[in-house]
């Protein structure tokens, strides 16, 4: 009787703490993100670990804010808009010789990405990449109207990682997470 109390607790447990993990939402928040390439988890009201890389992201009533941090010391990149790489504004990014950051705003097409146009790149408001410990970071601050609707449920979002220092190599991991709004 008593180990069929015990695995009932675990199992309520366990659906609890994945519910809570699958439950995650981005809401529209006071937290304070200051886009410096290093994420406190405490300024986002999102995160999210896959393989790897952990994507962030937190809203506030005048900025979207978006970090990931993937063990690479090659690319990063965080996509809006889609499930796919086909049709998302992708941010991507590296820390290059000298200590350099490369940034792109890139337009998905296909299984490609195309330099994006100059509106799309203006909703960038600020941007920071940082390379240590075998881990690369992309912090960064959009105009929200450009990526959140009245009326819109959830944000589609893409991310990826690379291995080289260059914006051309593929990924060598990569996904997609729709992620419910508030």
């Amino acid at each position: 009787m008593r180990r069929n109390l015990v695995l009932l607790f675990s199992l309520v447990l366990l659906t609890a703490l994945g519910a809570a993990a699958f439950g995650q939402s981005l809401a529209t928040t006071t937290n304070k993100t200051v886009v410096d390439g290093v994420v406190n988890a405490a300024e986002y009201s999102y995160s999210k670990t896959f393989q790897g890389l952990t994507l962030y992201a937190n809203r506030t009533s005048d900025a979207l804010y978006l970090a990931v941090v993937g063990e690479t010391t090659g690319w990063v990149a965080v996509g809006l808009g889609s499930m796919r790489m086909d049709g998302s504004t992708i941010f991507m990014g590296f820390v290059g010789s000298g200590s350099k950051e490369q940034f792109k705003v890139q337009a998905g097409s296909g299984h490609s990405h195309k330099e994006a146009s100059a509106d799309v790149s203006a909703t960038v408001v600020s941007y920071v990449l940082k390379e240590a410990g075998g881990k690369t970071t992309l912090e960064l601050q959009l105009k929200p109207d450009s990526y959140l609707k009245s009326g819109q449920s959830s944000l589609d979002t893409i991310y990826a990682k690379g291995t080289e220092k260059s914006f051309i190599p593929r990924h060598f991991m990569r996904g997609a997470v729709s992620i419910p709004l508030k």
